[in-house]
């Protein structure tokens, strides 16, 4: 079995904000990294749409959702 590595994947996602947001960079480039941070969290979303719940874990959904309406993401 293969256990992804996270931290990884949240490194990756780290630098290509970083690349977005620099401001030596050309609308091209940081356009193209805004894009690709779109096409993961499709994957994500996608992943997620049918996930299987589990007894006692978080309700990682809710806490998402409250995230989001206090606008901290």
């Amino acid at each position: 079995m293969i256990i992804p590595d996270s931290k990884k994947a949240e490194h990756i996602i780290w630098e290509l904000e970083y690349e977005m947001k620099q401001p030596r960079n050309d609308g091209w480039t940081a356009s193209d990294m805004k894009k690709r941070l779109w096409d993961i969290k499709y994957k994500v979303d996608k992943a997620l749409v049918n996930a299987p719940e589990f007894v006692g874990e978080a309700a990682y959904e809710d806490l998402y959702l409250m995230e989001r309406m206090k606008g901290k993401l």
